[in-house]
Formats: structure tokens, sequence, C-alpha cells
């Protein structure tokens, strides 16, 4: 069994020292599906989280037909960096600095 052709987004990430705080939404057949997570290390690195709630995990397991394999095939796409970075339309890219104040030391 094969999975639909899907597109993966991320529209917002929060930068932090050692993981980013990510949300996006898969867009399968013309329905789209918000998700969070984590990526640690580097974005697009070695280990990202997505997290779904649970309304979301049964609207993918209809749309896929195997939301196990998805979630899978997903983590793989995105620590392959295989998916479009859009920020949302009142969205700014963020670098969060602890210690810092406003960007100042």
């Amino acid at each position: 069994m094969s999975l639909p052709a899907y597109t993966i987004v991320v529209d917002y990430v929060s930068e932090g020292e050692v993981a980013n705080l990510i949300r996006g939404f898969v867009e399968i057949e013309g329905t789209k599906v918000r998700f969070s997570g984590v990526a640690y290390g580097r974005f697009g690195g070695q280990n990202f989280s997505p997290q779904f709630s649970k309304a979301a995990k049964a609207k993918l397991a209809r749309l896929t037909g195997d939301f196990p394999m998805f979630e899978e095939d997903m983590q793989l796409r995105l620590v392959r960096g295989e998916f479009e970075a859009r920020p949302g339309k009142d969205e700014h890219h963020h670098h969060h600095h602890l210690g810092a104040e406003g960007g100042r030391e």
C-alpha cells in the first residue's frame, strides 16, 4: 500500500538554543491538517517529532489509509528538508536568545 501524494508546509519557526518549535500543515487531496512539533539540532536537522491532535490523527488515518506509515514518512521528509517554508501572513522570523532582551545583551 502506498501513501497518497501530500505537501508539507512549515509556516512558523521559533528558534531556540537546542530545539526549534515548529508549526505547519500537511495538505492531502485538498485538505489541510495542522501539526506542531519540535526539531532537535539544526532546522531540517537530525530529529523531528511532529505532533497531531487526536482529531487530526483520525482525519489523516482516513486520508492516508495508514497513519503510522504516514507519520514515519512525514518525519523522514522533514528531516531531509522536503517541505515548503512559508511564514503565515502575520508571522515573522524570530530569533530568541537566552539572556538577550530586544537583541541587546
